[in-house]
């Protein structure tokens, strides 16, 4: 297991309710993933920053049998979270199973059979080791991505420019004057904050998005997402509802000066922000194009308008960079390649999971995936043959290619929720039955494997 995430701590649970041994590496000091937000363990490069909340409702993004405390509100801070997803640790025996400070640096196939995992450990020693299984749960915020090519003029601004992942927090901006680039939900959170103590906060927009508040009708809106009611709706019906949600809730995006977004919602990510509509209607940020260049003292937009900075922070997300060959998981346009998002057709023993953009919360179908990982881990599953495989990934690559476009490659990770459980559930469903054919039909059940063979002296 590589990553003690939520999609890491529901894989470790799966299997260890099936009594399969496991070993999990971790890269920080304790569990938690992108909530683990302690600047001791990687100061420069981690996603979350000092006032981060979850944007989904804590009654869904608990996991089954183990609720949040009924004392956090609604949307907990992420140092709440994270001592929930401790508590979860420890209350199941998975804290113990975990090589902390271990940094996975390669995984790689075994021509025999099995993987090769290297490794870095807090003290500087590297290894490798072979596992017969490997189940991937580091996430994709890995690489902070900064504008390609850079923007004309940045070796020439005499202020600070930096990437969302190294912001905290608004004390050292206090008075200052600070551009904040992008319109996703990090580059909203950090402009509402910095709009309390700057001097002045400009949001730089290139796209126009849907900028949807956490709760509508009075429920949260992964609340909504998870119901039963709602997973009978027709697409065209759920998108319709929405829109008129929101018209009655914000009205025209346009009037608070922000563009128009040229597609209609749900065709691309969605921007939640319960609090930037109201700050930018007081006039507490400022909305301006994309930018076109920069000078010693500010920064020029598209439109010409110039302003005086003394900051500049890039909120432009994250490359995906997994310890993987290319080949093993990605098509030939850097797409992940997975069949239903957790298994690369023609590699059997590998396993991403939580490789997943939804709408709303993750744990619930981080938790679909983990089941069914562990009934093919254990044998009580099968997976059809690579042709079959390859064909259900690529059909949902083209179905997000014609819905979102091509010019995003995480876009491979979005998934309509309520489609992706019925055929993930369905595959499951068929999987147990291909490991119920007798083996005399020319289909195998996969060995014991928590007997370790003797040719695999190191195989967990």
């Amino acid at each position: 297991m590589i990553g003690s995430g939520i999609s890491g701590l529901a894989a470790m649970r799966s299997l260890a309710r099936r009594g399969i041994d496991f070993v999990c590496l971790e890269r920080d000091s304790a569990v938690g993933g992108v909530w683990n937000f302690d600047s001791t363990d990687s100061p420069d490069s981690h996603p979350a920053y000092g006032s981060l909340h979850l944007n989904t409702s804590s009654k869904v993004t608990g996991f089954t049998g183990f609720p949040v405390p009924e004392d956090f509100p609604r949307y907990p801070r992420h140092d709440q979270v994270a001592s929930y997803l401790r508590r979860f640790a420890d209350e199941h025996g998975l804290t113990e199973r975990i090589e902390f400070g271990t940094d996975v640096r390669r995984v790689e196939p075994n021509p025999a059979g099995g993987w090769f995992v290297t490794s870095r450990d807090p003290r500087g020693s590297v290894r490798t080791r072979h596992f017969r299984e490997v189940v991937l749960a580091s996430g994709y915020h890995s690489v902070p991505r900064m504008p390609d090519p850079e923007i004309t003029g940045s070796a020439e601004f005499r202020g600070e420019q930096l990437h969302s992942a190294q912001y905290t927090d608004s004390d050292s901006f206090r008075g200052k004057s600070v551009a904040v680039v992008g319109f996703g939900n990090s580059a909203c959170d950090i402009a509402v904050e910095l709009s309390r103590v700057a001097a002045r906060t400009v949001l730089s927009v290139r796209r126009g998005s849907h900028v949807v508040p956490k709760t509508l009708m009075g429920l949260p809106i992964d609340e909504i997402a998870a119901s039963r009611w709602w997973s009978f709706l027709p697409f065209k019906a759920q998108r319709r509802l929405i829109e008129v949600l929101l018209h009655l809730t914000r009205g025209r995006i346009a009037d608070y000066g922000l563009p128009e977004p040229d597609h209609r919602v749900m065709d691309a990510p969605i921007t939640i922000s319960d609090e930037l509509l109201s700050r930018l209607s007081h006039g507490e940020i400022t909305v301006r194009p994309g930018i076109d260049r920069l000078t010693p003292t500010g920064v020029t937009f598209g439109d010409g308008s110039v302003e005086e900075v003394d900051a500049v922070i890039y909120c432009t997300g994250y490359d995906m960079s997994l310890p993987l060959p290319a080949d093993v998981a990605f098509d030939s346009e850097g797409r992940l390649e997975l069949f239903h998002r957790v298994v690369p057709p023609g590699h059997r023993g590998l396993y991403l999971a939580g490789f997943l953009r939804p709408v709303g919360a993750l744990t619930k179908l981080a938790e679909l995936q983990a089941e069914w990982i562990g009934d093919l881990i254990a044998g009580e599953a099968a997976l059809p043959g690579e042709r079959e495989m390859l064909a259900e990934s690529r059909a949902h690559l083209d179905r997000i290619a014609r819905r979102y476009g091509t010019e995003r490659r995480e876009d491979a990770l979005n998934v309509d929720v309520p489609t992706y459980v019925r055929g993930l559930k369905q595959e499951h469903r068929r999987g147990r039955e291909r490991a119920e054919v007798p083996a005399a039909s020319g289909r195998h059940r996969l060995t014991d494997l928590r007997r370790p063979s003797a040719e695999q002296p190191s195989a967990s």
